[in-house]
């Protein structure tokens, strides 16, 4: 098992139940007892967990919990960059497209960094950064006070700036996807934010890898009604029935191969 495979496992199981042994982590992931005290040292530096004697416990509790950029980004790398290439396909000349903070919508502001003609208005620090060198992409930064731990900005001076934009396409990132409760989210701080750009947007693109679905987050964003298109990889196929209830709702799903 690679390390980052054995990090999400181990992520999840102490998230989900508050405390792992150290043998529980070297059934979880088949390793030896020296390989899995080197996995939690080397979380608990990047800000995942607290090791404790005999283990670790989680930051947080589930829902809340949400893992550094950092690590986040390093998460399904292949998936987000598939999509990331799908999406780049929806964007036109003249186009106003509005990327939300997130992993994946980086790496579609990398694709599009190339771009002329189009304007791009963005919350994230990032996204703003590799969008920059372009003279031919007209850059609309939202203000606020910067998320620990992430690079995206939040707060009323992003709000009372979206609210008097007009968006083409927004490219919207999610925490997790479920058909009853909608798109969620870890934390409560986006939320307004994300409730504005749905509103604001001509069209609603959201952008998440197949393991985001079937899962709940802390706080809810908005009903899936509020997505006009979903691109994600093609792990959805093995999600039961979901990709075809999915379009019984009138979205259009493309996958990323």
């Amino acid at each position: 098992m690679l390390r980052e495979e054995r990090t999400e496992r181990i992520l999840q199981y102490v998230t989900q139940h508050g405390f792992a042994r150290i043998q529980e982590i070297m059934e979880l992931c088949n390793v030896s007892r020296p390989t899995a005290v080197r996995d939690l040292i080397r979380m608990e530096n990047e800000g995942l967990l607290i090791r404790t004697h005999g283990g670790a416990r989680a930051i947080r509790k589930t829902a809340t919990f949400e893992p550094r950029h950092r690590w986040k980004e390093s998460q399904h790398a292949e998936e987000k960059k598939k999509i990331a290439a799908l999406a780049k396909e929806l964007v036109e000349e003249g186009d106003t497209v509005l990327l939300d903070s997130g992993t994946t919508t980086l790496m579609l502001a990398r694709e599009l960094a190339s771009f002329k003609n189009i304007t791009v208005i963005t919350n994230d620090i990032m996204i703003a950064m590799t969008l920059s060198a372009n003279d031919d992409i007209q850059l609309v930064m939202l203000g606020g006070q910067r998320r620990k731990g992430v690079y995206s900005l939040i707060g009323p001076f992003a709000e009372m700036l979206l609210n008097q934009l007009n968006v083409d396409k927004a490219f919207i990132g999610a925490d997790s996807v479920d058909l009853n409760r909608g798109i969620t989210n870890s934390n409560i701080e986006e939320i307004t934010l994300k409730k504005t750009i749905l509103d604001i947007s001509q069209r609603n693109i959201l952008l998440v890898d197949s393991s985001k679905f079937n899962n709940v987050g802390f706080v809810k964003v908005a009903d899936l009604d509020r997505i006009h298109t979903i691109i994600t990889d093609g792990g959805i196929r093995h999600k039961d029935s979901l990709l075809e209830q999915l379009q019984e709702m009138n979205i259009d799903v493309r996958i990323a191969h």
